[in-house]
């Protein structure tokens, strides 16, 4: 484990405050959810939450099944590493600044989904944020031109995915 040299009272509520330069460095913003493990006797330690974290064999079929059926791979991320993938030497690979990054209205723009990996086009992404909260991307590069019905399957297929992690 890394030291810092920080240290911290815990107040009469219990409470600690974590150095803004922790939660800077961590990507933690006010009102993230974190766990909190217990190591020994002495050790408490803290973890950004986020529901896809978890590898899931549900998830890994249906992508799976649904990119065969679609022509596509398929990517899952959490918002640092790719977590569900039809691309298995992808699997838990960080992902890229420019998808860190991504937003909507640069949808033309070159994109890698990996330090080594430039998504090809046509792709779509997708921000998974269930009950409102932003927890990863769902991707689909596309091996043929997209038609009305692999754009409903694709829609579907994201909205199924979204609420599945809104009642994990």
């Amino acid at each position: 484990m890394k030291t810092t040299g920080i240290t911290r009272r815990i107040d009469e509520l219990g409470r600690i405050v974590i150095p803004k330069e922790i939660r800077k460095n961590m990507h933690i913003k006010s009102g993230e959810l974190l766990e909190i493990f217990l190591n020994d006797s002495d050790t408490i330690l803290l973890k950004k939450h986020n529901v896809i974290n978890k590898n899931n064999e549900f998830i890994d079929t249906f992508i799976n099944n649904l990119a065969i059926k679609i022509s596509a791979n398929i990517f899952i991320t959490n918002t640092e590493k790719i977590i569900f993938s039809t691309i298995p030497e992808q699997k838990f690979k960080n992902i890229s600044g420019s998808l860190e990054n991504y937003n909507l209205n640069n949808k033309g723009n070159n994109i890698y989904l990996s330090k080594e990996r430039q998504l090809k086009k046509p792709y779509d992404i997708f921000l998974i944020s269930p009950n409102g909260d932003f927890v990863g991307y769902m991707i689909f590069e596309y091996m043929k031109n997209v038609d009305k019905t692999t754009e409903d399957l694709v829609k579907f297929s994201f909205d199924f995915i979204q609420t599945y992690f809104e009642n994990e």
